[in-house]
């Protein structure tokens, strides 16, 4: 248990300290929360399919169980039929899914690929998609019509909660304009300036930012859904 701990540990730090995720450095088994949302820009959704009342779980990423290729490494996490998730990459016969529920944490593990109905990029996305309230755990962002035409106005509040009543905050609130699909967040051109890329795919907002747009720990990375439009 500690040396997976301390791997999940590993990755965070690593991840905190150089901002972008650099995720060729890790073994091509991970299927992770921190790196996710870095891994690729061609993100796909899958649907879960299947007979009523079956089930689809997620399986670990330990490399000392051979996984997620060993049923061993099956979690007690799992989907129905119907339930939608993001997936990044692909190994073998497994994808690397996120499913992000409408309340709870997220839970983000490997998952088989042919029991999935996948919808595949590139995603015509009109402007007017974007609108609205995103959430992912306790962090939102919102959209709303700029007065530039094609421009948005983008706020945002994420947290990072510490020991104790340590609560460390970090915020958005600036215009940007999304094309195909992609928008482009920034604060400014220095290197320490909050920048975030964000992707609308289908029903999800994939957001990965530099880790400079809050507190310490603070980040926007993660899968939303969205909660009002």
């Amino acid at each position: 248990m500690m040396k997976y701990l301390a791997a999940a540990l590993f990755a965070i730090a690593a991840i905190a300290s150089t901002g972008i995720a650099q995720t060729d450095e890790y073994p091509d088994n991970w299927c992770r929360t921190g790196l996710f949302p870095k891994e690729t820009d061609n993100f796909r959704v899958g649907t879960a399919k299947g007979e009523r009342n079956s089930r689809i779980y997620f399986y670990n990423d330990f490399a000392a169980d051979d996984c997620p290729d060993n049923e061993k490494c099956r979690k007690k996490a799992y989907i129905v039929p119907g339930d939608q998730v993001v997936i990044s990459k692909s190994r073998g016969d497994f994808g690397c899914a996120w499913f992000a529920p409408a309340k709870g944490l997220p839970t983000v593990g490997w998952v088989r690929m042919e029991s999935f109905a996948i919808l595949e990029g590139p995603f015509d996305i009109p402007d007017g998609e974007w609108i609205g309230e995103w959430k992912n755990g306790e962090n939102t962002i919102s959209f709303t019509h700029n007065k530039l035409d094609g421009w948005l106005n983008v706020t945002g509040d994420a947290y990072w909660k510490g020991v104790g009543d340590n609560i460390h905050i970090g915020e958005l609130d600036n215009r940007a304009e999304p094309r195909n699909g992609v928008l482009e967040y920034s604060d400014g051109d220095d290197e320490y300036d909050c920048k975030a890329t964000m992707r609308l795919i289908g029903d999800f907002l994939i957001v990965a930012d530099n880790m400079h747009c809050g507190g310490a720990n603070v980040s926007f990375s993660g899968v939303y859904i969205r909660t009002k439009k």
